[in-house]
């Protein structure tokens, strides 16, 4: 009798194996460790780590992000910047493009921020300029909510 027990114990101690083996195959794959982008209506805040602790940021405040390789700096109304260690291309995925454009590799411009585009330049309502690559130019000229921002 014991043999059978140690033989059906045997068998499900390799189902197991075979379960949690399966488990971290399909654990280790991309997918289950990124998470999707929130949906804008949701959205409302940003958490950007100031002194360690992360804090709420208002999407509204921000005027824009800029690149700086692996690293994302926000540049706010009040004037204050925080440097967060995600890059751009994250905070393009959460945000959305409902209302951040990205005009450069290295730019991502809240449009309600725009004063007015050009084809090399978009001026802020901070009185900054940022470059517009040659790259997103056509593409940001086709885009119907940017429209109204175009200098003639």
């Amino acid at each position: 009798m014991t043999f059978f027990l140690m033989v059906a114990t045997f068998l499900n101690f390799g189902m197991l194996i075979l379960t949690l083996k399966n488990a971290t195959s399909i654990m280790s794959q991309a997918s289950y460790f990124s998470l999707p982008p929130l949906k804008e209506s949701r959205l409302s805040h940003i958490f950007v780590h100031v002194g360690g602790i992360p804090r709420p940021i208002d999407k509204f405040q921000i005027i824009y992000m800029q690149s700086e390789v692996n690293y994302t700096r926000f540049f706010l109304r009040n004037g204050k910047s925080y440097l967060e260690s995600k890059t751009l291309k994250h905070f393009n995925e959460v945000l959305g493009n409902v209302d951040f454009v990205r005009i450069h590799k290295s730019y991502l411009v809240n449009a309600k921020h725009i004063v007015t585009m050009t084809p090399d330049n978009v001026l802020l309502l901070n009185g900054e300029e940022l470059p517009i690559s040659r790259r997103k130019r056509r593409a940001l000229k086709k885009d119907n909510a940017l429209t109204k921002f175009w200098e003639n």
